[in-house]
């Protein structure tokens, strides 16, 4: 199996999870009280407190054993913490007021910093602001009763300044726990999804389970995306990041309020929700895996497989050894849902094999223009599917894992073929073509024998597609020269083989990707992209398009930076050829 173990990191799960004192922190503050008790029992002997102050400060030295005793008990009453810090205040307040000399008990007001500390590790803001503002009140008091006593006024002062100094500490270190706790959260979070990682999974389910200390159940729902890595490929770029991000609002928003999600790998999740011996919330589990697995989502058609089961979870157990049973036994449930893929990949072939069998994909038009008068001197054809399965690169991609890429692709343009018959026979018209069906068919053939033979024909080759036999693709696209087919490379700019692909096959039109046209006016980089292609391309003799122009001032700079033709929304968008305002005009040179 693929799961990993979850291990815990105890410095995370004490930020993330322990906002009460640990048991050792309990013996810490239990011992310092004591040690507080003992200073005031060690003043009875001076000769600085007043008549009958060592009765009072021997009670309160009294009252810290009960107190410290209760540190460790496990019943503390509600608002203990808060009702410690008002019991060290009086404590300190009934000390201070014991003493003949007012300079002399201001000291004393350090054990009031250390209460100070403790209310902003264990209490909450408004009880650490009214001590703060307790003790420097105390001290401004102490200091008035100074120099009223006779107190050189400027010592008064330095104390006073160093004592109400030493408060600002709690605040520093409260703002730097918020800080790491900030950055304990932002640790378990998977930064794109923003669902829990393995470890803040483990740390939230350890969490849960110890706030009943009674046997519970685990419903797990294991979530595994098919075949991720071909996602893009298959759907475009992006569609990876939206695919993720659609499954985790998903688990987010259908899973039962208490659940708690996890992106566990690339493409794997793991839902868990703790519930009762009863196991009520069972089918809310199961309908949150089905729906999952039925509704199809709305970023790309995937293929989503889960696996749901249950784990009865001890509160003395590892919670990390609980949750590698519950990924482990929920992914193999799931194995058994792989067979059915087969039977998909069979849908997606007769599927493919049905549209090639009707005569493939409709074709639309995309007019080209000459970068100076806007005049049309060809057209690219472009494929367009039933809707409902994805893109025009989805149905090529997946006509290339069922082994029919080479026939829609032919049938995509024998279709082009026959719709351009109505198009300018002085007008060119481009196809795309895979660097399979270059060297797997007749393309020549096909486009002089089918089309006009007075029309120009481009064949386009995209960057996208890999080239592994350079040789043999030499020798089929000089066949399609010599035939009077000219040679196109696609989207320069994107793609695997950038410019060995220009080289090896010795275009006789370059077309440059519209992500570099796009903001070309504005971009000093991609206007100096821009001019090394168009460079190039007179330097082979090779005609050079731009495409996706949208915008006069994209237009504008093709036309400074010496673009021959340019395509795109600004000259005219996609249409079926009936539906095109055609003028005939001379066609481009190779």
């Amino acid at each position: 199996m693929r799961s990993q173990r979850i291990s815990p990191d105890p410095v995370l799960s004490f930020l993330a999870l322990t906002p009460r004192p640990a048991e050792r922190s309990r013996a810490v503050i239990a011992g310092i009280t004591v040690l507080v008790g003992v200073a005031g029992l060690l003043l009875l002997p001076s000769d600085a407190l007043r008549p009958g102050g060592a009765v009072w400060i021997l009670l309160f030295s009294a009252t810290t054993v009960p107190v410290a005793v209760a540190w460790f008990t496990t019943t503390r009453p509600r608002h203990f913490e808060t009702a410690y810090v008002v019991y060290a205040d009086v404590g300190v307040l009934t000390v201070v007021t014991m003493y003949d000399s007012a300079f002399l008990s201001m000291p004393a007001c350090a054990v009031l910093v250390l209460v100070s500390l403790f209310a902003a590790a264990f209490t909450d803001t408004l009880t650490l602001t009214l001590h703060v503002a307790f003790s420097c009140g105390l001290l401004v008091v102490l200091a008035a009763v100074s120099v009223e006593q006779g107190t050189e006024i400027w010592l008064v002062l330095s104390r006073t300044l160093a004592l109400m100094s030493m408060f600002a500490t709690p605040f520093v270190i409260r703002m730097y726990v918020s800080y790491l706790r900030r950055q304990v959260e932002a640790s378990q979070r998977d930064p794109l999804t923003g669902l829990l990682t393995r470890r803040g999974l483990y740390n939230r389910v350890t969490s849960q389970s110890q706030s009943v200390q009674s046997r519970r159940t685990a419903l797990g729902v294991f979530v595994e995306i098919a075949d991720f890595a071909d996602v893009e490929q298959r759907f475009g770029r992006g569609s990876g990041r939206e695919v993720l991000e659609e499954i985790a609002e998903r688990l987010t928003t259908e899973a039962p309020a208490d659940a708690v999600a996890a992106r566990l790998s690339t493409s794997q999740f793991l839902c868990v929700l703790l519930v009762g011996p009863d196991g009520s919330a069972d089918r809310a589990m199961r309908d949150l895996a089905t729906g999952l697995e039925s509704t199809p989502l709305r970023s790309a058609p995937v293929t989503v497989l889960t696996g749901s089961v249950a784990e009865t979870v001890d509160p003395h157990a590892d919670v990390g050894t609980t949750l590698h049973h519950l990924m482990t036994r929920a992914e193999a449930t799931m194995q058994r849902r792989h067979a059915s893929r087969a039977s998909a990949s069979a849908d997606l072939r007769d599927r493919i094999a049905a549209l090639i069998a009707s005569g493939g994909p409709s074709i639309v038009f995309q007019p080209v223009c000459t970068t100076d008068t806007g005049a049309v001197v060809g057209y690219e054809a472009l494929s367009r599917f039933p809707d409902g399965y994805g893109s025009p690169q989805t149905w090529f991609t997946d006509a290339s894992a069922v082994g029919l890429r080479v026939d829609l692709e032919l049938s995509a343009i024998h279709a082009a073929i026959t719709a351009s018959s109505v198009l300018p026979s002085g007008a060119f018209v481009a196809v795309n073509t895979s660097a399979d069906t270059i060297l797997s068919s007749d393309l020549a053939a096909d486009l002089i024998g089918r089309g006009d033979r007075g029309r120009r024909w481009i064949v386009e080759v995209t960057e996208h597609d890999r080239i592994d036999d350079y040789d043999g693709m030499g020798v089929a696209v000089e066949m399609l020269r010599s035939a009077g087919v000219l040679i196109s490379v696609d989207d320069v700019g994107t793609g695997y083989s950038g410019l060995r692909q220009l080289v090896e096959l010795r275009p006789g039109v370059v077309k440059l990707d519209a992500s570099i046209v796009r903001g070309i006016d504005t971009d000093p980089m991609r206007r100096a992209a821009a001019v090394s292609i168009v460079t190039f391309s007179r330097e082979i003799g090779a005609v050079c398009i731009f495409e996706g122009v949208e915008t006069a001032e994209e237009l504008a700079t093709a036309r400074e930076v010496g673009a021959d033709l340019v395509q795109g929304y600004l000259l005219g968008r996609p249409a079926p050829a009936s539906e095109l305002l055609v003028r005939d005009t001379p066609h481009p040179t190779s």
